[in-house]
């Protein structure tokens, strides 16, 4: 599994790179936090800071691909709850977390990132995204999550120039009961349904810069 995920990251790394006028590389600043067993709905619950870096590019005013590294933190405490499940098992954990994801996105209004801001009509997206990713926890065994489902929403507005800021939220879906160290019972009679399995999320504020101007916004001579 793990070299299928380096071959994609390598392909998609690859076109990124030959194709510079339609990229956008950036950073991502905000938050992580947990939802599973420990905490099973509340949101924005011990969050911690998060950072990484994206690669984005556009394959249309609509549609756009994007690369995108985090690492950030995860942790919960039985004590933080007051029902009785929480209070007689008191259990407790904190592990670091690098994940990386490929995803899709789509904004539901034209956008573009145009080296020229006063020519630019489209500059305001709201937009959705989905794809799939792979995480690495640090501090929890190494337990690994080979397959993710990122998703979520945001927005982007073209700030200045090539310069494009932007706000989005994600849950990653994960496919194991681990992150938390507390896995439910299962047998014959009692296996667990899919919400059982834990997730983890990240909200924050991206700046990206576009590599280079598209062909359109260069003069033309004759």
């Amino acid at each position: 599994m793990k070299k299928y995920l380096l071959l994609v990251l390598f392909i998609y790394s690859a076109n990124i790179l030959y194709s510079q006028s339609k990229s956008e590389l950036g950073v991502i600043l905000g938050t992580s936090y947990y939802q599973g067993d420990i905490n099973p709905s509340r949101i924005f619950y011990s969050p911690s800071m998060a950072y990484g870096i994206i690669f984005k590019y556009n394959l249309s005013k609509h549609l756009s691909t994007s690369l995108k590294g985090v690492y950030g933190k995860l942790s919960g405490n039985d004590s933080d709850f007051n029902n009785l499940e929480n209070q007689l098992r008191g259990a407790s954990f904190s592990t670091g977390l690098i994940d990386v994801s490929v995803l899709f996105e789509f904004n539901f209004l034209p956008y573009s990132s145009s080296g020229y801001i006063k020519k630019n009509k489209d500059r305001f997206a709201p937009f959705i995204f989905m794809g799939i990713g792979g995480s690495y926890l640090i501090g929890s065994g190494g337990i690994e999550n080979p397959v993710t489902i990122p998703f979520g929403l945001g927005i982007k507005y073209n700030i200045f120039e090539r310069l494009t800021l932007g706000l989005q939220w994600s849950y990653q879906k994960t496919f194991n009961d681990q992150i938390d160290g507390v896995i439910n019972i299962q047998d014959t009679d009692n296996s667990p349904v899919i919400h059982n399995d834990d997730w983890y999320s990240f909200c924050g504020v991206f700046l990206t810069y576009k590599l280079f101007k598209d062909k359109i916004d260069c003069p033309i001579y004759k």
